[in-house]
């Protein structure tokens, strides 16, 4: 493929004043900041500039350094940390929030208020509704690297609502994280966590419920009694 040139699509925003790449065939929502040396609609490997369409839906906070590929469908109320890369293929809900330095691979579907913690990547995964994804978190996608089938195989790793998952965590390829689950810190999850557990390790082993959790301060009668919804 020849080299396209890209300087013809660097602009500046209106509010922010800030320099960065604004590609053709992306479609953005009202009130959306971007800061500077972003580059939004980036095209992906293998793909003409302006091929492929970009979405992002309104109230968008896009901090410096962003990265966002042509391909992604992105609801309302997004935001970056700083240095987030996100390749083609995603789907995001609305009000989900990546950390700095976040990478998301291709494929990934995230649903509403997700948030996606600092320095955490995932490939092919699924996060449901009002997911946590702590800092450090790895989502792997291929159990035998690298194989050429890897899609076809386990896949990534799926986080059911309201699920919790703790700073340092990796999961395996294909594992599930039940609804309303807590994984602690450090943990390697190598196969299902069923809804409501505590687990963590190295294997990650289901240590009780959480509704057995205690709020030690004693701020709640018992934790998570102020996530609506979370323990049905």
């Amino acid at each position: 493929m020849d080299p396209e040139s890209h300087a013809e699509f660097e602009t500046t925003h209106p509010v922010t004043g800030c320099r960065y790449f604004l590609y053709p065939n992306v479609k953005l929502g009202k009130n959306v900041l971007v800061y500077q040396n972003c580059m939004i609609g980036f095209p992906p490997r293998g793909k003409r500039i302006g091929e492929l369409e970009l979405v992002i839906g309104d109230n968008a906070v896009i901090r410096p350094n962003t990265s966002i590929y042509a391909g992604n469908t992105i609801g309302n109320d997004f935001e970056t940390g700083h240095n987030v890369m996100m390749r083609e293929g995603n789907t995001m809900g609305n009000n989900v929030i990546l950390g700095t330095q976040v990478v998301l691979e291709c494929n990934n579907t995230f649903g509403d208020n997700v948030i996606f913690h600092t320095l955490s990547c995932a490939g092919n995964a699924t996060i449901e509704t009002n997911a946590f994804v702590g800092p450090h978190v790895i989502m792997l996608d291929d159990p035998h690297p690298k194989c050429p089938r890897y899609i076809d195989c386990k896949g990534g790793a799926t986080v059911k609502e309201w699920a919790r998952i703790g700073g340092n965590v990796t999961l395996l390829p294909g594992v599930t994280i039940g609804r309303n689950c807590l994984i602690g810190g450090g943990a390697s999850v190598t196969k299902d966590i069923p809804d409501h557990s505590v687990a963590g390790g190295n294997p990650a082993r289901v240590l009780g419920s959480i509704h057995d959790q205690k709020c030690y301060p004693e701020f709640y009668a018992k934790p998570y009694e102020w996530l609506d919804g979370a323990n049905l």
